[in-house]
């Protein structure tokens, strides 16, 4: 008999540190809520990296961006073994392991680090047929996978330019919904006489945000309460932050997407709170299924999101534009058995933290060269969090590597040649007043700028924005990529599929 904890790792693609019931907001996430009553929840987490591949890699190896050398997004078909990720740590120990839903991350290290995979996201399967991705090969077996619409969308699609719009799914075939499917299905029909690593990895709320046409909004945009920040765009016009922040204030749609009034912000809203609830839902009926078979108090549980979103902070949602708190802090839950209940934890931890963990509460070997720090002496022992958090990007906007450091008080973000953003969080926790320039600022300014070169200066490159382009523009005409990125739909293209 099994006697080594399960491990049941959840993750949400661009979920707001704060849309949680349990943190404030209005939204509903009742699983979610009770998950962190019965364990751990930690109020200054952040990512290393803004965006989904290098964050997930973060993740997955335990490494720093500047150490594992993924930058780039576009890394699925990289031929690039790793036997010291998570996942093949814990399948070569005894787990049977497995991945559903969204990976993104190198198709090499999936394949050698889970034994059973379901994927849902067209990041993920061969440029060439999109029907090797399950979600959508389950769409087109039902008929119906020319009403996929989870990439860019054509001009003429009321989903156009990053906006909220009804899916043509219906709910019991929804994406939330065929995520929770999948994981039960392998719970329901895995091996006992081994202990589970499960990762149920959501590819919402990432945008587009929509919702079933049969079921529509779970929230009424007319009730959405705004955050307080939301005046950096309506009423101050990002003043005070770099010009390409300012250009945007007066630019439509786009990624990130600039409302063009509160009443439009209000809906987005709605559209994503919406999709939170959904997410939450189908987390809580896998979770019923543990109790009901009687291995929930024997699995260590964590629900985390790879990256965050503006969700109406600054005026704004999405991202991919600056390294803000709302985009670099993240929700972190983690309960584990015998670990402490109800506890709300304070003090930085980082992304790269919750390999060590996870090793730790289930004897498993931690390999050379992880860069985080279990989570277990942490808590238990009540050790402070850490000095600071540093979170890396290569962004194709900036064309340039954007870094940000924050510690308990402040946020630098460094765009290079001099420019950036410094926030004072003891007097501005909405980041509206950008202190870069300020002379009483200037010692604080050096200090942290001098921490972030010092964390940053050895670049390993493996996949940057400059080679994920160049992978994209090769394999723009291919089957995939075109269903994906909304040049054909797969009525116009099915004919061509062998």
């Amino acid at each position: 008999m099994n006697t080594r904890p399960n491990v049941l790792y959840i993750m949400a693609d661009q979920f707001h540190a704060d849309c949680l019931g349990i943190a404030g907001r209005q939204v509903r996430t009742p699983q979610l809520d009770q998950l962190a009553h019965e364990g751990v929840m930690f109020k200054q987490a952040y990512c290393n990296n803004p965006i989904c591949a290098p964050s997930r890699t973060t993740f997955i190896t335990g490494q720093y961006p500047h150490t594992h050398g993924i930058l780039g997004n576009d890394i699925y078909e990289m031929n690039d073994r790793n036997e010291h990720t998570l996942s093949a740590m814990f399948r070569r120990t005894g787990y049977q392991t497995a991945l559903i839903g969204k990976s993104h991350m190198i198709g090499a290290w999936d394949r050698e680090g889970f034994e059973y995979l379901r994927y849902c996201d067209l990041c993920d399967c061969d440029r060439n047929d999109p029907l090797q991705n399950h979600y959508f090969k389950y769409l087109h077996d039902l008929g119906i996978a020319n009403l996929y619409d989870l990439g860019t969308m054509k001009p003429e699609h009321p989903g156009s330019r990053v906006r909220a719009f009804e899916s043509m799914i219906p709910e019991q075939h929804s994406l939330e919904t065929w995520t929770g499917d999948e994981t039960l299905q392998f719970l329901k029909n895995r091996d006992e006489r081994r202990p589970f690593f499960a990762h149920m990895s959501f590819q919402r709320p990432h945008e587009p945000y929509t919702v079933p046409f049969d079921s529509g909004l779970l929230y009424d945009p007319d009730s959405i309460q705004l955050p307080s920040g939301v005046i950096d765009l309506f009423e101050r016009k990002f003043a005070g932050k770099p010009e390409i922040m300012r250009k945007l204030a007066d630019t439509f749609g786009g990624m990130p997407y600039i409302p063009e009034s509160e009443a439009d912000l209000r809906r987005q809203l709605a559209f994503y709170y919406s999709l939170i609830t959904r997410i939450d839902e189908q987390i809580g009926r896998v979770l019923d299924h543990l109790r009901q078979t009687g291995e929930y108090y024997n699995t260590t549980i964590i629900f985390t999101s790879d990256h965050g979103d503006f969700a109406g902070d600054h005026g704004m949602v999405n991202k991919n534009i600056g390294i803000y708190e709302s985009i670099h802090r993240i929700p972190f839950i983690l309960k584990y058995p015998g670990g402490p209940s109800g506890l709300m934890k304070a003090g930085i931890m980082e992304s790269v933290d919750m390999f060590p963990t996870l090793c730790e509460l289930c004897e498993v070997p931690i390999p050379d060269g992880i860069d985080g720090r279990s989570l277990k002496p942490v808590i238990e022992e009540n050790l402070p969090g850490k000095l600071y958090t540093v979170c890396e990007w290569s962004s194709p906007r900036y064309e340039v590597n954007v870094n940000a450091i924050r510690t308990d008080r402040y946020r630098l973000v460094y765009y290079g040649q001099g420019e950036g953003e410094l926030y004072d969080h003891a007097n501005d926790p909405d980041e509206l007043d950008n202190c870069f320039t300020d002379p009483v600022y200037t010692t604080v300014r050096l200090q942290l700028q001098e921490q972030l070169i010092d964390h940053i200066n050895q670049y390993h490159t493996k996949s940057s924005t400059a080679k994920s382009k160049a992978v994209s523009l090769k394999s723009r005409n291919t089957m995939t990529r075109m269903v994906h990125t909304g040049q054909r739909n797969w009525d116009e293209i099915k004919h061509l599929y062998r």
